[in-house]
């Protein structure tokens, strides 16, 4: 075996004698206190370190006191903290640059300016405001407790100064229920400092305690609502103006025309104003434009005189500009009172009318009344004639459609007017051929439909309300393909899903309206009335 794997080095002596001990620590000592006789000072030493240094990288340390920069920041004098109020969790306050405090909620980093407050299970209507939560009136009243305090300070150190050792500091003791009573508000102690600055009015509610009460309330109000003269539907507006008179003279005109702008095109109601009012035609003239957006103008003329221009993306949008500006050249009322349609934010070439207008007025009118044709006439309704028409059309269909009519005279500036369809025949005593051919229309419906009294349910099976016009579901379609516009990569398109959502409530709400409560068989003694003849089908009309 080699012997020098036989040799180990020594490490450590656990067993050393106490004498080599204390040479070994005098000697440390020794050494010690040479080195520190022989430090070197720290400012030669960092000198020493970046001598090799770039000048960029080099410490100037005998410029750190002159680095220190003093910054000034606005902030808001506290005054009257209020040691009871605490912040909701979650929330924190941080002092913003403009020196006002703000509220922060950490985790929906939603600020506000007012201190926020818990209200837990109180009501969220009718409970006592923190004044906290209102800084101008806290700051204001806090102002005025410190001036009143320091007054009374003043009042207090003028009366002792004979005594200036007895003046001791008062520990003021508040409990909760004095501070709710001084850091609250009450609703019209809110109120009367708000109105410094907002303005309010006063309304009109019914309170009540049950459901019961609510549906009493509104069968009382229907009640005497039905008592009550019967009107146009709320919101009707009528343009009334007197029509010129045929010669062109200008004389004064006996007669009134009367149009109903509700679901008519700026178009309609331009040409029907001038034709009856003016006595002429207006007429477009359509220039292309350079301009991208809007490509096409249209310039309006009645008689050789401009009224107005109209630019558009189309022809058609330009045309209806046009006629918008010349009826607020024509009726200046018309900007103001005629409301603009609230989808598009223009009256279009597609008549809209309301599906919930109100025409309980004529069910309180017979099928025959002479009023008839009035009436229709100022709520855009169809007239009799044309009630007759669709109902024909679709009980018989469009062929087979044969309405006669003559029209003779009578004594006194009186015309009779007969019409036929079918077997049916009507005569009626008329001022002239418009007026006779509304009637005779309204005495053949009586006719077809003999169970039936008053005009308002011929509307609903015939008028604007039984089918909609080709217009407004062509509308309706190109309005659900605009809604595909809306949709976003990967994403779900929201907006045909709510328009979804709204379709299937009216099918819900159309389908509970239809659906039977129950069944209910009459006595045999009972006889039962006969059934009506709004199927044309039945009735020999050749």
């Amino acid at each position: 075996m080699n012997p020098a794997l036989r040799e180990f080095d020594v490490l450590d002596d656990l067993e050393g004698n106490e004498h080599e001990e204390n040479e070994a620590q005098q000697s440390n000592s020794s050494e010690y206190e040479s080195d520190g006789s022989e430090e070197v000072p720290l400012d030669d030493l960092d000198a020493m370190l970046e001598e090799g240094l770039p000048d960029k990288f080099k410490d100037s340390g005998k410029n750190k006191e002159h680095s220190i920069r003093l910054k000034r920041k606005v902030v808001l004098e506290e005054i009257g903290h209020d040691h009871f109020d605490l912040l909701p969790e979650g929330w924190i306050q941080i002092m913003h640059n403009s020196g006002m405090p703000v509220y922060l909620h950490q985790k929906s980093r939603v600020c506000t300016m007012a201190r926020p407050y818990y209200l837990g299970p109180g009501s969220s209507r009718n409970h006592k405001i923190p004044l906290s939560a209102i800084p101008c009136l806290q700051y204001r009243r806090a102002l005025e407790v410190e001036k009143k305090n320091k007054e009374e300070k003043e009042k207090l150190s003028v009366q002792n100064q004979s005594q200036p050792e007895l003046q001791l500091m008062t520990a003021k003791i508040e409990t909760s229920e004095e501070n709710e009573a001084s850091q609250s508000l009450e609703a019209t102690d809110l109120r009367e400092y708000c109105k410094k600055i907002f303005n309010f009015k006063t309304i009109t509610l019914i309170p009540f305690k049950s459901w019961a009460d609510r549906r009493k309330y509104v069968r009382m109000t229907k009640d005497l609502k039905k008592r009550q003269r019967p009107s146009l539907p709320g919101g009707t507006k009528l343009l009334k103006f007197p029509t010129q008179n045929p010669d062109g003279t200008n004389s004064r005109s006996k007669g009134e025309w009367i149009i109903n702008p509700n679901g008519k095109s700026y178009v309609c109601i331009l040409h029907e104003y001038v034709q009856h009012a003016l006595r002429k035609h207006p007429k477009y003239q359509f220039k292309e434009l350079e301009n991208p957006a809007t490509p096409y103008s249209a310039t309006v003329f009645i008689g050789d005189m401009q009224y107005s221009v109209g630019v558009g993306a189309s022809k058609k949008q330009a045309k209806v500009e046009a006629a918008k500006a010349a009826l607020e050249v024509l009726i200046p009322e018309m900007k103001d009172k005629i409301e603009r349609d609230s989808q598009f934010g223009m009256r279009s070439g597609i008549a809209r009318r309301s599906q919930n207008s109100d025409i309980s007025i004529f069910d309180q009118i017979k099928v025959e009344d002479p009023r008839v044709a009035e009436f229709c006439a100022k709520t855009t309704e169809p007239p009799p004639y044309a009630i007759l028409l669709t109902c024909l059309s679709r009980n018989m269909g469009l062929g087979d459609i044969k309405v006669h009519y003559e029209m003779n005279s009578k004594k006194h500036k009186e015309d009779e007017f007969t019409m036929t369809v079918g077997n049916h025949t009507a005569t009626v005593v008329c001022k002239n051929k418009r007026d006779g051919k509304q009637r005779a229309a309204q005495a053949i419906l009586q006719a077809l439909h003999p169970n039936i009294t008053h005009w308002g349910s011929l509307l609903r099976m015939y008028g604007n309300r039984s089918i909609k016009n080709v217009k407004e579901k062509k509308q309706e379609e190109q309005e659900i393909t605009g809604l595909q516009s809306k949709a976003s990569l990967n994403q779900p398109n929201f907006a045909i899903l709510e328009k979804l959502k709204t379709e299937m409530l009216k099918l819900k709400e159309k389908r509970e309206a239809v659906k039977a409560k129950g069944k209910f068989t009459p006595p045999e003694n009972i006889i039962l009335p006969s059934l009506s003849s709004t199927d044309l089908n039945k009735v020999n009309l050749s």
